[in-house]
């Protein structure tokens, strides 16, 4: 009976189980933060349309009963983005919550390695995650960040591997220091100078900058300081910004044990090279010659002439070819050259060089200490032959507590760097500046009807060059790009430590030390016979300087909070700063080669130093502070200060004060203004101080020696001579003050957020040099005059408009940005200073005018405006120099649009920057010479400069004017109206609209790889710079107005032929286990 009974209930048991299992099911997981790899306690786990949820334990895991009919979960965390997944048949579901980084309760690293929630800042943030860093065609971090941060402006030099990048922040605010920003990483200064050893008319056109030494695929996240009030706490040191990167070496975040590998490749393209002409050959007015220019008759028309290299006017050019005479009898009669249309130097010279980049990632760890290791491999191969950058990098991460209270965070960087290139300098349409060689100088007008590619370019007797001019005397660019090298070899070591003691949950001890130091020898070598340049050029150099850079910094700082109340709550920081600087670069430079080919200084016939000695030595302490006041989640007041002394100045104006405050206020909380429409809003307002200091020995009277200063009948002789510039002990830094305004906001549920600001930055006792009266025995002395003031808006907008249960989501981020730096006065007497490029012609500091205003020779012109024609049919010059045209763009922005769809992620980046001047030979040179193909015109018509020319007197002794009726000819339009009396025509509309970014990445389903040994896999192609059009350049020309001949520094808007941008397309494929 009772065993019946058993059987009886058993049965009831089943059934009644079976019911139930059909109308619902347990769903278990774990709930992951991106953020560490690990287990998230206490989100939320809810059935979509239902009050069914719970929330997760200490390790993450969870367990749900879902309802019949139900197939929808939304997990969910402050401050991260909710998920929503399909349960389908699953029983068990693991899910990565992501950062979200519209929430204002989001936590982002400021100012010492604060960290603090985003609602509480009164200053503007900007934050970059790693997915906008890593994997990326570009391995210089800035111009990976360019279009992603409004109010940050990115130009390169040129697209050459290892090419230096220019950045500024917020526009200018000092003539003659650096506007570069400060690099923090993992919490200590990085040196990012070029360490160029000549300017950008002496070969130093396209020195690199020395982030280039950063791997992007080992930065975690990237926090950029653009107010004063956010940079305070850094004194002078982040007066222009400050970029601040942790490390995956340098996080202390522990994560899950996991090895990540990413292999890219990517091709590297020459992108803004002109489209070359196909009809007109090598002469001048329609008659064929060996010219620079392209100014010849018709390339199909069956010409011959006769061969350049038979025809030269350089005996060893002559005897150097029998090929070229007929029957190899020299001095008998040349062999016939075909008049035509040979390869252009797009193919005949520029390559399409291939980028390699491994990327290996090691994480892991226990409960108490968690560590990342990673490796990077980049061999980068420019478009330019000669051009060729190799990086290793090397990181070590160790975070650990110690004990309960001790915390050690460690990250150890080596990085190895290799460059080489054919030197870069300024040029016009007659060659490099000051005889000083250039890759560029020559190659982008070779003439249609020259062989580049087919003509020997060496001399089989002696290795010299040899061209198609009858004085061999343009050096082949081919011959250049094998036989002229600047090469850079550094070796990196950068270490963080910091030690954490936690004396209660509220105080806190911090101790952090960190060194920064590199070595760098650079090195030029040009063999001798180029045909062209100075003599010493010409004689073969060699030039060697072993640089020495290093940082040693050290904070301590003590950490306090206390909740008062349910409401009122503050925190404080009290820290010391110690920074030592220290450079030593060595140097010697050879002339007069010997053996062609073996560079060793005693193969040379003369050295000397040439002003490559140089040590400098700098420190500075600082003591600062930070109060946070808040009340009750929505007021927070900010208190900032931080006291310098610095080296570099004398002893009375070495101590300065810098103070900061600011206020953040949420309304939407204070009065309970919370909707579906207006999620969030917050204010704030922030006024920050700063200055920056001189360079060394400014402040007093300097002696030069030189031990071999010349040499006479076998005996060398030694100077001392006091230097030409009088130290100015009063000398003191320029300060300046920055008042900021902004809001924030988050609307319709977290669809739209924006971030906007507004602010004016001053800065007053500018320094400069100002010129004296040479019987005082010196020619100039720095001195503190004028001011600058710039104004600006920021504008960011992150926007989801499309988000659906099936996983489809658009989202789209747009950034604009515009700034007005002016010159307000200038002191001393001085009317004007030159802040880049060269006195007649460059970028000026004016009174009343934009900062970094173009000067040159403009054009003479009429009462009305018109410009002046001469008797000759081309423009007159003004005989005074005048400012012609404006560098800064009137506003920039970019569009970035992200869709992903299960597994797929589409992304495009557009840029478009409007106005802002662009001074570019490039242009003109190649308009000069008529190279490129034709605009819309004929070149054998007549053609007349549009302007008046002059028509004799009136009866008051008047000069009259009548409309330009002058006709000449295409070769005198174009080469004596671009490469004439004036720098006017060269200056153009910067105006550009660019496909900045675009991929395509898909993520292996985890159902297809769970059988695999891995986590996770992908794969994705991209490119970057792909499709540009600058608006109102000439046809044909395919300009890129991204350059900056003046190189690395505050010029801005000139392109002297310093070489094209790049273009690079590829893919990534990425492994976790």
């Amino acid at each position: 009976m009772r065993k019946a009974l058993l059987f009886v209930v058993a049965l009831f048991t089943l059934t009644l189980s079976y019911e139930v299992s059909a109308q619902q099911r347990v769903i278990t997981g774990t709930v992951i933060s991106e953020e560490d790899g690990l287990g998230l306690p206490g989100a939320t786990v809810l059935v979509k349309g239902t009050t069914v949820g719970t929330t997760t334990d200490l390790d993450g895991n969870y367990s749900i009963t879902v309802p019949a009919g139900s197939d929808v979960l939304i997990y969910s965390f402050v401050g991260l983005k909710s998920s929503e997944e399909v349960i389908g048949n699953r029983t068990i579901i693991n899910i990565t919550l992501m950062t979200d980084a519209a929430q204002l309760n989001e936590v982002v690293v400021t100012a010492i390695g604060i960290e603090r929630e985003k609602k509480a800042l009164g200053y503007g943030v900007t934050t970059v995650g790693d997915e906008q860093l890593e994997n990326r065609p570009e391995q210089d971090v800035a111009r990976v960040l360019q279009g992603k941060v409004p109010g940050v402006n990115i130009t390169s030099t040129n697209g050459m591997s290892g090419s230096g990048t220019n950045m500024v922040i917020r526009g200018y605010s000092s003539a003659t220091g650096s506007n570069q920003p400060l690099f923090v990483v993992d919490g200590v200064p990085f040196n990012t100078s070029t360490n160029s050893t000549n300017g950008f008319t002496t070969g130093g056109a396209a020195t690199s900058s020395r982030f280039l030494d950063i791997d992007p695929n080992n930065i975690e996240s990237m926090s950029v300081l653009k107010g004063l009030s956010a940079t305070v706490l850094y004194g002078d040191q982040g007066r222009n910004g400050v970029i601040l990167i942790t490390t995956k070496s340098g996080s202390s975040k522990r994560r899950a044990a996991e090895v990540t590998i990413n292999q890219s490749l990517f091709s590297n393209k020459a992108a803004s090279l002109p489209t070359y002409g196909e009809v007109y050959g090598n002469g001048f007015q329609q008659a064929p010659g060996f010219f620079f220019s392209n100014f010849g008759p018709r390339m199909d028309q069956g010409l011959t002439v006769n061969h350049p290299y038979a025809t030269s006017s350089v005996a060893s050019v002559r005897n150097a070819f029998p090929e070229f005479w007929v029957d190899g009898i020299v001095g008998g009669t040349p062999v016939q050259y075909e008049y035509k249309a040979y390869e252009d130097p797009s193919t005949a010279f520029f390559r399409t060089g291939m980028v390699a980049n491994t990327s290996v990632q090691i994480a892991g760890g226990s409960d108490r200490t968690g560590f990342s290791a990673s490796f990077g491999y980049t061999n980068d191969e420019g478009f330019t032959p000669g051009n060729e950058l190799e990086k290793y990098n090397f990181g070590l991460g160790v975070n650990s507590a110690v004990t309960d209270k001790l915390h050690i965070n460690s990250s150890f960087t080596f990085a190895i760097t290799d460059l080489a290139s054919p030197p870069v300098n300024a040029a016009s349409g007659s060659g490099p500046s000051g005889g000083i060689p250039s890759v560029f100088a020559h190659v982008l007008y070779t003439p249609r009807s020259v062989d580049l590619a087919g003509l020997p370019f060496e001399n089989p007797v002696d290795n010299s060059s040899v061209y198609y001019r009858g004085g061999n005397d343009i050096v082949n660019p081919l011959w250049l790009a094998k036989y002229y090298t600047n090469t850079s070899d550094v070796h990196r070591f950068f270490n963080s430590t910091s030690l954490v003691y936690d004396f209660t949950d509220d105080f806190s001890l911090t101790y952090r030390i960190g060194l920064d130091t590199y070595t760098e020898k650079q090195e030029k070598k040009y063999n001798k016979g180029a045909g062209s340049g100075s003599a010493a050029i010409q004689s073969g150099l060699y030039s060697t300087a072993n640089i020495t850079n290093t940082i040693w910094n050290q904070d301590l700082v003590l950490n306090w909070k206390k909740e008062f109340s349910d409401r009122f709550g503050m925190s404080a920081l009290l820290g010391g700063n110690s920074r030592y600087d220290y450079f030593l670069r060595d140097g010697i430079e050879s002339q007069g080669q010997l053996a062609f080919g073996l560079f060793n200084h005693s193969n040379f016939t003369s050295s000397s130093p040439a002003g490559l000695n140089y040590m400098e030595e700098q420190r500075r302490m600082g003591v600062y502070a930070n109060l946070t006041f808040d009340y009750d989640s929505y007021l927070y007041l900010n208190l900032s200060a931080r006291n310098d002394w610095t080296s570099t100045v004398e002893e009375e104006n070495r101590r300065i004060l810098y103070p900061g405050a600011s206020v953040s206020f949420i309304p939407t909380t204070a009065f309970n203004w919370n909707s579906t429409t207006l999620n969030e809003l917050k204010l704030r307002m922030a006024y920050g101080t700063s200055a920056g200091f001189p360079s060394p020995y400014n402040t007093r009277n300097t002696l030069a020696q030189n031990a071999i200063a010349f040499s006479r009948d076998g005996s060398l002789t030694q100077t001392h001579s006091v230097s030409n510039t009088l130290g100015n002990p009063n000398l003191k830094p320029e300060l300046q003050e920055e008042l900021e305004f902004g809001a924030e906001a988050i609307m319709f549920n977290n669809k739209l957020s924006f971030d906007l600001s507004l602010y004016e930055k001053n800065t007053r006792d500018l320094i400069t040099q100002a010129p004296i009266d040479p019987a005082t025995g010196f020619t100039q002395t720095t001195i503190n005059v004028g001011k600058i003031r710039t104004r600006g808006i920021e504008f960011q907008a992150n926007v989801t408009p499309i988000a659906t249960a099936s996983g489809f989501t658009w989202n789209s981020i747009v950034n604009w940005s515009l700034y007005r730096s002016v010159t307000m006065e200038l002191g001393g007497g001085l009317q004007e200073i030159v802040i880049a490029g060269y006195t007649d012609l460059g970028n000026f500091a004016i009174p009343g005018e934009p900062f970094n205003v173009i000067k040159g020779t403009g054009f003479a012109r009429d009462p009305d405006g018109n410009p002046i024609v001469l008797s000759d049919g081309v423009y007159q010059a003004d005989p005074e120099l005048k400012i012609i045209g404006d560098p800064n763009p009137k506003w920039t922005s970019s569009w970035i649009n992200t869709f992903s769809f299960k597994g797929f992620t589409l992304m495009a980046m557009m840029e478009y920057r409007h106005k802002g001047d662009v001074y570019s030979n490039t242009v003109t040179a190649t308009l000069a010479r008529g190279v490129t193909k034709d605009p819309v015109a004929d070149r054998e018509l007549a053609f007349i400069m549009p302007g008046v020319r002059e028509n004799g007197l009136d009866a008051d002794g008047q000069m009259t004017y009548v409309p330009n009726d002058i006709m000449i000819s295409a070769s005198d339009y174009f080469f004596s109206g671009y490469q004439g009396r004036t720098n006017e025509p060269n200056l153009f509309d910067g105006s550009m609209i660019r496909l900045r970014e675009v991929s395509l990445g898909y993520e292996l389903p985890k159902g297809l790889i769970a059988k695999t040994p891995f986590k996770r896999a992908s794969i994705a192609i991209s490119g970057s710079n792909l499709w540009f059009v600058a608006l109102n350049f000439p046809p044909n020309m395919n300009y890129d107005v991204d350059v900056l001949g003046t190189g690395v520094g505050n010029g801005l808007g000139f392109d002297f032929v310093t070489g094209p941008s790049s273009k690079r397309f590829g893919g990534t494929v990425t492994l976790a286990f």
